[in-house]
């Protein structure tokens, strides 16, 4: 059982990357979408002359203010709204690349602990899951980047600001802690991506960045939903259980615990206690 089969460990991974080629795809249209009506909001003169007064107002204002836009004396009601709009538009996309820059360096620094290197069948199949969603956040942060910049923003390279602090004073206990420590921590991240892309879906007007929000929370449920598993079957220690054919041996689902149906969704309607504002990771 603790045994690789490389030919199952390669039909996992493109099982994989099958599902994010997919949620890929989904996410092209939308931010398409959201490039070409921002060059149309930006040819019209109306919208450069809101957008030249609008260059000295407090970001957090600009959200605020969007229902109540005369009292700050702006140039076109409509250009200005449109001004503001793209603003929002583009600090979600840097804030949301900020939150895939801090989940990628969390599970590269995961995948350098000793005891994610193990040669169990459960230690491979955390590890498989681990590069591969490390490898899918780096292309959605790819993604967010290169459309912020489309619409006149600057890519974020950088972490996100408030929970950056949360994963470097978690490092220290990750190396003297165990497996569950790192998928708690996971969970967090997952969480806070989750939440946020959901709230955005909310907060935001333009319907085709609520889609593509709404796309990209898929894949971050995912993630979660599997580590929600991982985590239950941790804490009932069952590490047996967390495992595929392709890294030693499909799970005996006869012996997973009665939870095992529920525990991915333990939410009805997804909360967003966790979720970033939209400016927290602007550039």
């Amino acid at each position: 059982m603790d045994k690789l089969d490389i030919s199952e460990f390669r039909l996992l991974m493109e099982e994989s990357q099958d599902l994010q080629v997919d949620a890929m795809r989904g996410m092209k249209e939308p931010l398409d979408s959201i490039v070409e009506a921002g060059r149309e909001r930006r040819a019209t003169k109306e919208y450069a002359e809101a957008k030249k007064e609008t260059a000295d107002v407090n970001r957090r204002r600009l959200l605020r203010g969007l229902g109540a836009l005369g009292a700050v004396g702006l140039v076109g009601a409509t250009a200005t709204r449109a001004a503001a709009a793209e603003e929002a538009d583009v600090m979600a996309l840097q804030t949301a690349a900020s939150i895939e820059n801090l989940a990628v360096l969390t599970y590269k620094t995961a995948l350098t602990l000793p005891y994610l290197k193990g040669s169990s069948a459960a230690i491979k199949t955390l590890g498989a899951f681990a590069t591969m969603t490390m490898a899918q956040h780096e292309d959605h942060a790819k993604a967010f980047n290169a459309r912020a910049k489309e619409l006149g923003g600057k890519a974020q390279t950088k972490t996100n600001p408030k929970y950056t602090p949360v994963v470097m004073d978690a490092i220290p206990a990750l190396k003297k802690g165990g497996p569950a420590d790192v998928v708690a921590l996971a969970i967090t991240l997952e969480d806070v991506a989750t939440s946020t892309y959901v709230q955005n879906i909310q907060d935001l007007t333009d319907p085709q960045v609520r889609l593509l929000f709404g796309t990209v929370a898929g894949v971050e449920s995912q993630h979660l939903a599997t580590l929600y598993a991982v985590q239950a079957l941790l804490k009932g220690d069952a590490l047996e259980l967390i495992t595929v054919k392709a890294t030693g041996g499909a799970t005996n689902a006869a012996k997973l615990p009665a939870a095992a149906g529920s525990v991915g969704i333990p939410e009805t309607f997804k909360k967003t206690e966790l979720a970033s504002p939209v400016e927290e990771g602007a550039v």
